[in-house]
């Protein structure tokens, strides 16, 4: 098999070998799995993590859908979503998903980024949506919060709210960061979203 025919078959900058099994049915998989070796060896392919592999001169904004197949199943969440939707004022480089269940390894460092991994209680309240060239999953803005306070533990005062220096909060819903909350089933997230909406306010502008 000609790599250019490859890479215009596969036609995304991403895939994994389930993915390939399904787009060439009568292709062997041994011979398959030898031509992969072979083009990583030659620099055309980045293979990112057992059976996830990367066309190594693309170019582009595929990168969050990236961390989903990193990992599957799982959904960017936590401060790379928050900075996604411009709700705190730092740069997130590291993508930041949420999974049922933790790899054993939490933390993948790759020429493309840095994906790294956390456990959640309740693996709900995101969406699948479209990032540049590919579709996501993604958190709703509610959820990213929650998820955020819910991995960096500890309690969630009014001053450490301030500290995170929240922006554009105006399109948060109140009702579903309640509802949302509730599914974690955690008396800690319940008081994060107490002080965080009596003392700070949903809708407000956080300094």
């Amino acid at each position: 098999m000609k790599f250019d025919f490859f890479e215009k078959e596969v036609g995304v900058p991403y895939f994994s070998s389930g993915f390939l099994r399904q787009l060439f049915p009568d292709v062997d998989r041994g011979y398959l799995a030898l031509q992969l070796v072979r083009w990583c060896a030659a620099g055309r392919l980045v293979c990112l993590r057992r059976g996830v592999y990367a066309f190594a001169d693309r170019k582009g904004d595929f990168l969050p859908g990236l961390g989903n197949v990193m990992v599957a199943p799982s959904y960017l969440s936590g401060l790379w979503a928050l900075g996604h939707y411009g709700m705190i004022p730092e740069a997130v480089w590291e993508f930041t998903s949420a999974c049922l269940v933790a790899p054993r390894r939490r933390v993948w460092e790759t020429p493309f980024g840095r994906f790294s991994y956390r456990q959640v209680k309740f693996f709900r309240g995101f969406e699948r949506v479209e990032l540049g060239e590919m579709p996501v999953l993604l958190a709703v803005a509610e959820k990213a919060l929650l998820d955020a306070w819910y991995w960096a533990g500890g309690e969630w005062t009014t001053e450490r709210h301030r500290e995170m220096r929240y922006e554009n909060l105006e399109h948060l819903n109140e009702g579903r960061l309640r509802e949302l909350c509730a599914g974690f089933e955690s008396p800690r997230l319940d008081r994060a979203v107490e002080s965080f909406v009596k003392a700070l306010g949903v809708g407000g502008r956080l300094g």
